[in-house]
């Protein structure tokens, strides 16, 4: 959420990885609510809602108001539209127009005008200046076009390509910018949706993630759902068969393209469940009685409930151990005063552990009882990978904020111009948390940096941050990339209570 906030300090036409629209909506809300968290929590509220509410609109039109209530129930016991809705993300106006788009398609397939179709030339243009993706849409439609022996002349229909006019000339900004940057978008894109990863390595995370994010309940009830209305599939204008064909397909798509991509995050199954709720509201409805289906609502709520309990709980307090431990920056624990035999101890018997215990037990083996005594403590904070944690990454950033000002206070820096980090993230977060917002630079993610020039940071200067335990891989990018010497200003350690949420290394780079 945070880099997207960066993104809209920068107006563009588009962005290395994504369209503009997640920047131009955070503009706005900024604009509105100012540069608060408050504000973009607000947002991302108002943003699901909208969804939910254009997902039951939809479903009240073809199917009724009880059809559309039990469709609203079931988005409402889906961790994604409940726990997933804290955070402004990219994919929220992207659904705004897809949903638009299915039911406008809809509605052409019930009454065959030409305004359905300008109107989705229209709505799938605004959801390609949201996503990518969305060019799955048109693949799609063209697709239910030909399943159907019926339906297939329609594919010579000029107002399909209307649509599609419509769509590409709102489109332009994007293909604008794209064409001045070596198209870097859509070649960043495409490599990483074919390449980076061993065959199937991350299909089956897909699948467990986003069983889990939308519900398992659901997602066996849809499997139901589209067998139930197995009938109303045979014809190509049944609302079931055009959501049945443009929900799935983009399941079976981003399933197929994990089996060799570098990603594929279970988010990308929304629209298929999405669809599976609208079929639903309907089959659910006439199939069961009312003892029945309550008791299967309140089971998904239920289901929605322990899993968004179980990540906030683990979040807030783990409720395991499972952090990773490798000893990696060495000169930090020389610089903490560490003796050189015992480095080279640590040194000649690194390993990796995925617990405390383990690795505790671990540096009891290999160390002297009086050297485990005075340095364990120290040892396994330096070896300790927080930021392999995804749920610690959204903890206090506002009091490391703070820490990271008082910090620069102490070193009569209160007022920087640029703070760099390796992974554009952390920097990206920090300015957010910082009183004078600098402006972020990645060094891994160098088309990122539309707002920061090498040439300007350099001149104008700024701090490097990095992650305890990488911050030597982090300072030989940095020289490689900058070619100026560091001066180091200390560090900010944030923590709840006796947990360690994360340790910062803060470096003024010397002009």
């Amino acid at each position: 959420m945070l880099d997207h906030w960066v993104w809209s300090r920068y107006l563009s036409l588009s962005y290395y990885e994504h369209p503009p629209m997640i920047a131009w909506l955070i503009r706005g809300i900024t604009l509105i609510g100012g540069n608060t968290e408050t504000a973009l929590e607000v947002g991302s509220q108002l943003l699901t809602i909208s969804i939910i509410a254009l997902t039951y609109t939809g479903t009240f039109r073809l199917y009724g108001a009880k059809a559309a209530v039990v469709t609203l129930l079931i988005l409402c016991s889906m961790p994604y539209f409940t726990l997933g809705s804290i955070f402004l993300h990219i994919t929220q106006p992207f659904l705004i127009f897809w949903v638009a788009s299915l039911f406008l398609l809809i509605r052409f397939h019930q009454q065959p005008e030409k305004k359905w179709l300008l109107w989705i030339g229209i709505a799938a243009g605004f959801g390609a200046l949201s996503k990518y993706i969305m060019l799955l849409f048109y693949i799609g439609l063209f697709l239910h076009l030909l399943i159907y022996r019926k339906t297939r002349k329609e594919i010579l229909n000029p107002w399909i390509y209307a649509a599609g006019i419509i769509s590409l000339a709102i489109f332009v900004p994007v293909l604008l910018w794209n064409s001045q940057h070596d198209w870097i978008s859509f070649r960043h894109q495409l490599g990483r949706g074919t390449s980076g990863a061993d065959f199937g390595e991350i299909t089956l995370a897909f699948t467990l993630g986003h069983l889990l994010l939308f519900s398992p309940l659901w997602a066996l009830m849809g499997g139901l759902g589209i067998w139930w209305v197995r009938d109303h599939l045979a014809h190509a204008n049944r609302p079931e068969s055009v959501i049945t064909v443009l929900s799935i397909f983009p399941l079976l798509f981003f399933t197929l393209m994990s089996l060799n991509g570098s990603i594929a995050d279970p988010h990308w199954a929304n629209l298929a469940y999405l669809g599976i709720a609208v079929l639903l509201g309907n089959e659910l409805l006439w199939r069961f009685q009312k003892k029945t289906l309550y008791a299967i609502l309140a089971l998904g709520i239920i289901i929605n409930v322990g899993l968004t309990g179980t990540v906030v709980t683990h979040a807030l307090n783990p409720l395991f151990d499972w952090m990773p431990y490798e000893l990696k920056n060495y000169d930090y624990l020389k610089l903490r005063g560490l003796p050189e035999s015992t480095i080279k101890t640590l040194r000649n018997n690194n390993e990796r552990y995925f617990s405390a215990a383990q690795y505790k037990s671990h540096l009891s083996k290999i160390l002297e009882p009086e050297e485990f005594k005075q340095y364990a403590e120290l040892i396994q904070k330096t070896a300790m990978d927080v930021s392999a944690d995804r749920l610690t990454r959204v903890l206090d950033w506002d009091k490391t904020g703070e820490q990271l000002q008082q910090l620069l206070v102490q070193k009569e820096m209160p007022q920087i111009t640029y703070i760099v980090s390796r992974e554009y993230q952390l920097s990206a977060a920090l300015s957010f948390y910082l009183p004078y917002q600098p402006w972020p630079h990645s060094i891994e993610r160098t088309a990122r940096n539309l707002w920061s020039p090498i040439t300007d940071v350099k001149k104008r200067g700024g701090i490097f941050v990095c992650e305890l335990q990488e911050c030597l891989g982090g300072i030989k990018d940095f020289y490689e990339r900058f070619e100026m010497p560091l001066r180091y200003l200390g560090e900010v350690e944030t923590r709840r209570k006796t947990r360690m949420i994360r340790n910062l290394q803060v470096y003024e780079f010397m002009l």
